[in-house]
């Protein structure tokens, strides 16, 4: 009786299993084979990280409009942070008046944020061509903009926590891909206050700034209209010295102490659900909260410069 064909099939089979396995060239052929199935080990690469102070330091406008610009940046002051035990010292040492909301009877967690600037060179082919991408080809960039020197300086900021908040993203490549961590229960009462002046910035002649701003803010995730209604209330000054949070779901404007703001809803589950912006007599306030969007306006309205003490 003849062998069916997948019979005779499955015996050549073993007849060069067996011929592999018990000859030195048959060895070598399987030892090659089984190498080409491996996966080579992932060597471990370095990566730096720029770290901004900030609740979001990779949300920065100001990163955005550097990296437009210019290819690379140089940091020219970059100041550490300082915590400070009394509003008083806060207010001495960042050169302001703090404002402190009434509406909290905790004592808040006052670092002053330094200072930090940065220097860089246009690159104007590299700006026509992100101009032309964002679909504003007709602005004209003068020739003499190219090499052309722009600097960029944030003064110092005061930061006030309250509340139980979350332990803040590790500056590692793997901690700003992963974002923060969903909040718990506990982070309803986490509020963080920053308050500073305006970003200032040398221009060259021919360097809208208020252009790069609408950019950066569509980037960070505005629509068109969001990103218009912003910069109504807002100068590209004030805007710089601001963080977007990493998610928008809707926004409303609102008055805070009789000053227009912004509301922002945000739609993710990691970090904060609401960051209210508003500027008052020179100094640009960030309001970002855990709990309730509704309790935003009643406790940015409650701040008062003249409540020194927490």
């Amino acid at each position: 009786m003849r062998p069916k064909r997948w019979q005779q099939t499955v015996i050549v089979v073993i007849i060069v299993i067996a011929l592999l396995a018990f000859t030195a060239p048959g060895r070598g052929i399987w030892q090659r084979f089984f190498s080409s199935l491996r996966i080579a080990k992932p060597q471990p690469v370095s990566v730096t990280i720029p770290g901004f102070s900030g609740p979001a330091p990779t949300r920065r406008l100001q990163d955005a409009i550097a990296g437009m610009v210019a290819d690379t940046t140089s940091v020219t002051l970059d100041e550490a942070d300082r915590p400070v035990v009394s509003a008083e010292a806060a207010s001495q040492l960042a050169g302001f008046a703090i404002q402190l909301p009434r509406g909290r009877t905790d004592s808040p967690t006052l670092i002053v944020m330094g200072a930090h600037a940065v220097a860089m060179t246009v690159n104007r082919s590299q700006l026509e061509t992100i101009f032309r991408e964002a679909g504003i080809a007709s602005v004209s960039l003068p020739p003499s903009l190219n090499g052309t020197r722009v600097s960029i300086r944030t003064p110092r900021a005061i930061r006030a926590q309250y509340g139980h908040c979350p332990v803040p993203v590790a500056n590692t490549l793997q901690g700003q891909i992963q974002g923060p961590p969903p909040p718990s229960t506990d982070n309803g009462d986490c509020v963080v206050l920053i308050e500073s002046p305006p970003t200032s910035a040398q221009l060259p002649p021919g360097l809208d700034m208020q252009q790069l701003v609408a950019i950066g803010l569509e980037l960070s995730g505005m629509s068109p209209n969001q990103r218009q209604a912003f910069q109504k209330m807002f100068s590209w000054q004030s805007a710089l010295s601001m963080s977007m949070p990493r998610f928008m779901r809707s926004y409303d404007s609102v008055t805070v102490n009789g000053a227009p703001g912004m509301l922002l809803n945000t739609a993710g589950r990691r970090g904060p659900t609401y960051e209210l912006f508003w500027t008052k007599n020179g100094t640009v306030f960030s309001l970002t909260g855990y709990g309730s969007s509704a309790n935003a306006v009643p406790l940015a309205s409650s701040t008062d410069e003249t409540r020194a003490q927490p």
